[in-house]
């Protein structure tokens, strides 16, 4: 049995969960917030979330993406969210790779300032701005959406763009008035097929819960 350690107010917390609903590998949850405690660090070196257990086994698996590929290789192989085509495989881990560094990294710095009413420099919400606009860019030249990003079929880059790339539209739009989405229609009708899935909408639901409790103990 797999061990789910965190919460979901971690975009990549989420990424994971959906992962193994979508997946169909059984799991259970454990919250989990981020330690620098030395029995934490044991589990998760670098004191972060999501990490995985595994009954039996000693140690813990940590990082998104490598936790994402461990769940592809142990769950139903007839139910595949990794193309089978090298190539395609690829294709969607990169999609992957941009998502994470290039739409979530740039709005990192100035996250704070939602979360925890801070203060962000204009000129930090500007270079934010600029990172996650150059990653849209990317993404809308590397993109298919036909219908999902990747192609025909459902991957693991769908449910990295629906947990992950939500936080910046959040973000941004509570900064500076703009929705960085918001010229972007095809990801809207993406956003709107996948939210018709049960798990997205689980998902989604627990996350705006976690997100509303955090604001009104904030408060």
């Amino acid at each position: 049995m797999i061990t789910l350690y965190g919460f979901p107010l971690s975009n990549y917390y989420n990424k994971v969960k959906l992962s193994l609903l979508e997946k169909g590998v059984p799991f259970v949850e454990e919250v989990a917030p981020p330690s620098q405690d030395a029995a934490y660090l044991e589990k998760s070196p670098l004191g972060r979330i999501p990490f995985i257990g595994r009954s039996g086994s000693a140690g813990c698996l940590i990082e998104s993406q490598a936790i994402i590929e461990y769940i592809e290789a142990i769950g139903p192989k007839e139910n595949r969210l990794l193309p089978a085509d090298p190539w395609e495989a690829a294709q969607c881990r990169s999609i992957m790779s941009v998502i994470d560094s290039s739409i979530d990294t740039p709005v990192r710095p100035v996250l704070p300032a939602v979360l925890f009413g801070q203060s962000a420099p204009p000129d930090q919400v500007a270079r934010a701005q600029q990172g996650v606009l150059r990653g849209i860019g990317a993404l809308q030249r590397m993109a298919k959406f036909s219908p999902y990003i990747a192609g025909g079929e459902l991957t693991y880059a769908d449910l990295a763009a629906i947990t992950v790339m939500p936080i910046a539209s959040v973000v941004l739009k509570a900064l500076s008035g703009k929705d960085p989405y918001d010229d972007w229609p095809q990801l809207q009708s993406l956003f709107a097929l996948l939210r018709q899935r049960p798990h997205v909408q689980k998902v989604e639901a627990e996350a705006a819960r976690a997100f509303q409790d955090f604001m009104a103990r904030r408060k």
